[in-house]
This record gives structure tokens, C-alpha cells and sequence, in this order.
């Protein structure tokens, strides 16, 4: 018997000859149906595997079939009691089998192959937006991609069968963390929760077998058919259970591993490139608290010639909610054509000012070069740390990392496994208060050289790009800044509005309206970043405001992103020694708004109040008293004239009465001006009013949630007329009644119990006294709403905010 146990675990799992002789037959044929089972299971669940990861957009009912009699083929090639010499024999005619079906449909085969592989490639392009090659498809029909795919089934049937006929644990929980690590990495894998289920139970149902295969008595159990039957339909109800429940309960759209996977990818980059000193938050708002740098060194910069600089590093593109990101993937592979152009024709987004310096600059523009070395000492190294004048050359690890595959001009990552510490590059001097130069030059088409126009025409294809990118905000900021700042009327034929203007706009509502301060109260934790800062901290320091004013671009139709880096100060390059390390610290962190400035690129914008100052910048705007559609360029046209005839100094001592008219209508404007501010602090504490009895609505303190609401009420019958004057308040009830009725004033009785009661009384008020309050707020607020003038409707929503 020893030795027949042996043997048995020499020859394989269902081999099945020791135990119950008289019924061999029926055990192998047992056997053989299992095998056929699980090896169907397995590339089922490869199959699903397939179509899902790379979106094949096949029939599953197909995919199964054709499973199912790979499955069976190979469980007829191999199944053979007479050694591995057969087997082998088996195992090269199958090998044969394939290479003759590639060749009998050999185009056919090639252009199903060519599609699998492009939509591996348009998959991993949706994640990593990168150049990557595709493949010719002389045949392009759902018949090429089919017999691709059986072909592929029948060459996993190999596997497949080596796998559930050896129990080989070890290898197929290899594979399992393989394509588990595949989908944590690059992404690719079932997009959906309930298919990655489904893959990986089918794969987990083959491993059990397997471990099933190592005992006596799991072979003896897996060697009866009725077990097997059982197990399969005990397989298909926990698979149809799970999979509804998952359904359920986890999303569908990946979200689950999908932030399983952001969270790794942050520990990933913290591990990697993460610098001592590091002060910014790197575009991720989570938990941000104080700005607190210690005047601890960051870079070491070195110049040839002494300059001020913005040195941006991290660029967000997209807006989470609670930070920044890079540009969607999905959005940057789209435009892969288009970046394959213009990289092939060395126009780089980072260096667009560059260029237009380099063909519309001066002399002393175009020959004049600033060699910086930066050495990063506590700052994150993902990032190289560039100026907007950025001139790399072709040799320059810079432009190694600018990448001629890649997609999308915005943030610089640096190669290497831990990113660069140390690096050198070229730069023109600055650029940035020169722009309207260039932007002049670009007017003048017929001047245009042939330098010129090629600049041009590689511009106007990236300036769509940007247009179609960087113009994304969510509807609620939108509805929140239309509030603050109007209505944003684009002018008919432009793409926006007016640069001057919305400049003018964005710094006095940023300015007058909230602090600028490094000390927060609290660490943030709320659901949307820039609506807190909005409406209800309105304190912050650079990151806050370069986030708002990035949307408050986008409000008014130019495109803008995020950008968190370094400033040399116009005050450090004095300091600075030509070829002399200077040491920047972490004071010099800072987080501004880059816009898109038509045919010159991305440009700087300062809105951080404290920094309004420091930089160098090539318009100054004083007249920032108000937000408007063009009154202050109109007052300053009327300031200029003004100017002018005072310098005009006119012998004739008569009265000037175009001068006293254009005087009076200056006062006048000024005076209108300190109207509308008036108004406007109106509004806002009409507003804060309004926000904080809100608030008080769902007080844990029922007395107090009452008291809020009827006050609330009692403010909205005043904007509908109720006439509001000391005395008790069961006498608005004669009011009430001539407003509505008698049913409503009887109702407005109740309500006046309840607040008196929360009021005076000791009494604890109950949730439906709290409910019929709620209740009455609504009923009212409907009825004057719907009934209202359009008068009142716009005092109730806009002037008192109710």
C-alpha cells in the first residue's frame, strides 16, 4: 500500500487508479471532466481578464465558448496515461497547431494581434500619457480581433493545463500578484470592482484545486462527480452573490483601487523624492495647517548673471476638491498627435516665452544667456526647478526630461529613481515684463518673418490645446464667483475677457475682501478647498489665493493653472555674486497663477497680497477700486485727460467749463464708487447673517435650532412686506392673514407658541416642534417666492440672501 501511495502522487491528481478499481473508468472519466473544468475556470477568468483590462468590447458569451473548447482540446491533446514522453508529443503538436493557424490567416491573425496590442497601448496611454507606438491593422474587423483572441486562449490553454494538472500553488499565486501589481503600477486591469472579482475568484477557485491536489482525501473528493457538480454550483451562486453585493456596495468605476493606489503612489514619491526642508504642500490640501517656514536652505542656486526668477516646480492642472493634480490623462492622450507635431518641431510649452524672446527680442535678448546650476538640498527632487525664460539646449539633462514622447508641457519631472539633486541649464534673462513686445509683434502679420510665422502657427495649434485644458472648474465655484464677480461678459468674436480686466478684478475682490495671513485657526478639513476660502474662512496665505485666482481666471475664459515653487527676489540678485552659490531658503516657498497669455505662453501672476510688491511685473495696476466691467480703464482715460489740460497752461483766464464737467464727472464717479462699496459691505453682512443663522438650523440644541429658523422666517415676511416694529409678536398674525390666510396665520399662531416656549420656558423642545418649525420656514419661503416679483426675488436670493 506504501508503495501504491507512492506511486499515485508520482503519476498526478486524478489518476485516481488505487482507489476504487473496479470503478477506474468512471474515476478517469471524472477526472477528465475536472480537469476540463477548472481549466475552463482559469481561462474564463483570463478571458474576462483580457476584454476588461484592454476594453476588447467583446462578447463575454463568446469569450466563455471559446474557453470552454480550448479548455477541452487541451484536456483531449494531453490526457494520456503513458508517460511525459507523450505528453511532450502532445504539447509540440498543440505548439504546431497555433504556428499553422498563423500562417494559413496569417493577415487576419496579424491584424487581430495588431488590435489586441493598440488597445493594450490606448489603455496604458489613458494612464501614463506618453508616445507609444501603435501597430498596423490591415484588417480591421471584430472577425481578425476574435480569431486573435481564441488563438490567445488556445495558447493559455497550455498553461492552463500545466497549472491544474501539476497543482502548481507556487506559480499561479506568482501570476495572481503579478497582475495584481500590474493593475497597482500601471493601472491596467478590470476597471469595474465586480469583473477584478470575478478574475480573481476564477483564479483563486484554481488555486484551491490545487491545494486540494497536495492531500489523499482532497483528490479522493474532487475524484467524485457528484462533488463536482456541487462545487460548481456552490462556485456559480457565491461568484452571482459576491459579485450583486460588491455591486452594491463598492463602486463600480474603480474608485476603490484607484485610491488604494494614490495613497501608494504618495508613500511611493514621499520615499523617493522627498527633501528635509519641504514646506510646500505639493498640491495636496489634506490636513493643510500655518505656513510656517523655519529659514531652513532648500536650493543652492548659482548664476552666471544674477537675475530674479520664478522657479516653478510643481504645476496643478486639474482641481480635486482638496488640491491640485497634473492634467487628466485621459484629456493628454487625446491631443497625442498633436504633441507628436510640435515636439518634433521643438515647440515645448515650458518654453514659449523663450521663443517668442528669441525671435522678437532685442539683441541683447537673443544672445544674452544665464547659465543657473541649482543644487537641491531639501526640496523635493521630482521636480527640476526652472524659470519661465527657460532656453535648454539639446544636450541638457533638462531637455532630456522636457521628453520629446511626452505629452502635456507642464510640470518638469526629473529622471532617475530619486529625481536630481543637481543640474544646470540655460536661461534667457527675464522675459516677463517684456510681453506686451512680443505680444505687439504678433499683431503685425505681414512683418512676420518666416521664423516668425512658424512660431506662429505651432502657437496657435498649442494655444487650442490650452484653451480645450485649462479652463475646467467645478460648477459650484462657478455659481460662487459669479456671485462675487459678476457676470463675466466675453466680448463677441474673443475667447475672454479682457486681460486688464479681469486682472484689475481678481486682485480687488482678493485683496479687499480677504486676510492674508501664514497663521491658520485650524488645519483645513472640509469638501471643497477653494469654496472655504470663499465663503467662510476667507483667511489664507499663498496657496489659498494662487487657487482662487487660478479659477477666477478660468471664470472669466482665460486659461490657468496652479503652480507652487521658488522666487528669487529682484532684492536676493543683488545680493547674488555672479558664479557664487546663493543659498535660497525655505522663506522663498511660494504658491502663484500662471495664465495663459495669447501668443506668448504662460505667464506669472502675483494675487498673494503681501507679494504684491516683490516681484518684478510688467503692468502695475493702481486703480484696483472695484470690481466692473471697464469703469476703471474709463476713469483712468478720464484721469489722462484730465492730466493733459491741466499741463495745458492757457493765457485765457476764462472759465473752462469742459475741464469743470470733466472735474464734476470724476467726483461723480468717485462718489458712485463709494456707493457700490458701501452697498457691496451691505450685501456681505447681509450675507454673514444669513450664513449664520443658517448654520444654527441643525443645532444640536433643538431651542436654539428654533430660535434661528423663526428669525429666519420672520426675515423673509419682512422682504415680502411684513411690516416689522417692537411689539408682541402674536400681533403680525392680522398681517399674516391679509398676506395668505387664515389657515396660514393660524399656523404662524402655533409657530410664535413653539419659538416662545424655546425662548423663555425650561422645556426641552421636541424634534416635531423643531420639524413643524422646519416645516413652516419652507412653506413660506415657497409661497413668497413663487408669488414674488421679480423684485422681490432678487432681494430675497441676492440682496438679503435668503
Amino acid at each position: 500500500m506504501k508503495n501504491n501511495r507512492n506511486s499515485n502522487k508520482k503519476k498526478g491528481a486524478f489518476l485516481l487508479r488505487p482507489v476504487q478499481v473496479q470503478n477506474g473508468r468512471k474515476n478517469r472519466l471524472t477526472a477528465f471532466l475536472t480537469d476540463v473544468c477548472f481549466v475552463w475556470i482559469y481561462l474564463a477568468g483570463m478571458s474576462l481578464w483580457l476584454d476588461s483590462s484592454l476594453q476588447l468590447d467583446l462578447s463575454i458569451g463568446i469569450c466563455l465558448l471559446a474557453a470552454l473548447v480550448a479548455a477541452l482540446l487541451q484536456q483531449l491533446a494531453g490526457w494520456s496515461e503513458k508517460g511525459a514522453g507523450r505528453r511532450w508529443l502532445g504539447i509540440l503538436s498543440w505548439c504546431g497547431a497555433l504556428a499553422v493557424i498563423a500562417l494559413v490567416a496569417h493577415q487576419m491573425w496579424l491584424s487581430g494581434i495588431h488590435q489586441i496590442c493598440n488597445h493594450a497601448v490606448d489603455v496604458l496611454g489613458h494612464r501614463f500619457p506618453y508616445l507609444f507606438s501603435s501597430y498596423a491593422v490591415t484588417v480591421d474587423t471584430s472577425a481578425a480581433l476574435y480569431l486573435a483572441v481564441v488563438w490567445v486562449m488556445l495558447l493559455l490553454a497550455l498553461a492552463g493545463g500545466y497549472l491544474v494538472r501539476s497543482g502548481n500553488r507556487i506559480l499561479l499565486g506568482m501570476q495572481i500578484v503579478c497582475m495584481l501589481v500590474l493593475q497597482l503600477v500601471t493601472g491596467i486591469g478590470p476597471v469595474q470592482i465586480r469583473s477584478f472579482v470575478l478574475v480573481l475568484c476564477c483564479l483563486i477557485a484554481v488555486w484551491m484545486r490545487g491545494h486540494g491536489e497536495q492531500i489523499a482525501a482532497g483528490r479522493q473528493r474532487l475524484a467524485a462527480l457528484q462533488n463536482v457538480i456541487g462545487l460548481a454550483v456552490l462556485a456559480v451562486i457565491v461568484l452571482a452573490a459576491g459579485s450583486l453585493t460588491l455591486g452594491k456596495l463598492v463602486p463600480q468605476d474603480g474608485t476603490v483601487l484607484s485610491d488604494w493606489k494614490a495613497a501608494a503612489v504618495e508613500k511611493v514619491r514621499d520615499l523617493r523624492y522627498g527633501g528635509s526642508n519641504e514646506v510646500l504642500p505639493d498640491g495636496s490640501f489634506s490636513g493643510l495647517g500655518s505656513f510656517q517656514p523655519k529659514g531652513d536652505a532648500v536650493l543652492t542656486v548659482t548664476m552666471s548673471q544674477p537675475e530674479s526668477y520664478y522657479l516653478r516646480g510643481f504645476t496643478g492642472s486639474d482641481y480635486t476638491g482638496d488640491g491640485w493634480k497634473d492634467t487628466d490623462t485621459v484629456k493628454l492622450w487625446e491631443s497625442r498627435d498633436l504633441f507628436y507635431w510640435l515636439h518634433r518641431d521643438g515647440f515645448y510649452g515650458q518654453e514659449t516665452l523663450s521663443d517668442a524672446a528669441l525671435i522678437f527680442g532685442s539683441e541683447e535678448d537673443r544672445t544674452q544667456k544665464n547659465s543657473i546650476t541649482v543644487e537641491n538640498t531639501g526640496g523635493s527632487s521630482r521636480y527640476y526647478y526652472v524659470p519661465y525664460e527657460l532656453d535648454s539646449s539639446a544636450d541638457s539633462g533638462v531637455q532630456t526630461a522636457l521628453g520629446e514622447q511626452k505629452i502635456g508641457d507642464s510640470t518638469i519631472i526629473a529622471d532617475g529613481l530619486r529625481g536630481q539633486r543637481q543640474y544646470t541649464y540655460q536661461a534667457l534673462l527675464p522675459q516677463i515684463t517684456k510681453y506686451p513686445v512680443y505680444t505687439t509683434a504678433l499683431l503685425d502679420a505681414d512683418a512676420l518673418d518666416e521664423a516668425g510665422k512658424n512660431y506662429q502657427n505651432l502657437e496657435s495649434y498649442y494655444n487650442e490645446f490650452v484653451y480645450h485644458t485649462y479652463l475646467d472648474m467645478p460648477e459650484r465655484i462657478q455659481r460662487t464667483l459669479s456671485s462675487l464677480l459678476g457676470e463675466a461678459k466675453i466680448p463677441e468674436g474673443e475667447k475672454h475677457v479682457d486681460y486688464s480686466e479681469a486682472k484689475e478684478n481678481i486682485l480687488y475682490l482678493l485683496t479687499s475682501v480677504y486676510t492674508d495671513s501664514n497663521q491658520l485657526d485650524e488645519r483645513w478639513t472640509g469638501d471643497d478647498f477653494i469654496f472655504d476660502f470663499l465663503q467662510i474662512s476667507q483667511k489664507g496665505y499663498s496657496v489659498h489665493f494662487a487657487s482662487t485666482a487660478t479659477m477666477m481666471f478660468r471664470y472669466y475664459g482665460i486659461p490657468a493653472r496652479y503652480v507652487e515653487g521658488y522666487l528669487i527676489t529682484p532684492e536676493d540678485a543683488q545680493a547674488m555674486t555672479a558664479g557664487e552659490p546663493y543659498v535660497v531658503d525655505d522663506t522663498h516657498a511660494h504658491a502663484w497663477v500662471e495664465y495663459y497669455q495669447d501668443g506668448v505662453g504662460w505667464l506669472p501672476f502675483e494675487t498673494t497680497p503681501s507679494y504684491l510688491d516683490i516681484m518684478n511685473k510688467a503692468e502695475d495696476y493702481q486703480n484696483i477700486s472695484g470690481v466692473s466691467g471697464g469703469s476703471s480703464q474709463d476713469e483712468q482715460d478720464m484721469e489722462q485727460q484730465e492730466e493733459e489740460k491741466q499741463e495745458e497752461k492757457e493765457p485765457d483766464e476764462k472759465i473752462d467749463w469742459v475741464q469743470v464737467i470733466l472735474i464734476l464727472l470724476v467726483i461723480g464717479i468717485c462718489m458712485l464708487l463709494l456707493i457700490m462699496i458701501a452697498f457691496l459691505m451691505w450685501v456681505l453682512i447681509q450675507r454673514h447673517k444669513s450664513r449664520v443663522l443658517k448654520r444654527k438650523f441643525d443645532d444640536e440644541n433643538a431651542g436654539e435650532a428654533v430660535r434661528a429658523m423663526y428669525e429666519y422666517t420672520m426675515n423673509i415676511l419682512a422682504a415680502a412686506g411684513l411690516n416689522i416694529r417692537n411689539t408682541s409678536l402674536y400681533r403680525y398674525e392680522k398681517q399674516i392673514a391679509k398676506m395668505f390666510d387664515e389657515e396660514t396665520a393660524a399656523e404662524y399662531h402655533r409657530i410664535v407658541d413653539i419659538r416662545q416656549e424655546a425662548v423663555y420656558s425650561s422645556n426641552e423642545i421636541t424634534s416635531e416642534q423643531k420639524a413643524e418649525m422646519m416645516a413652516f420656514k419652507e412653506t413660506i419661503w415657497k409661497r413668497i417666492y413663487t408669488n414674488g416679483t421679480v423684485i422681490q426675488k432678487l432681494q430675497l436670493k441676492y440682496i438679503y440672501f435668503l
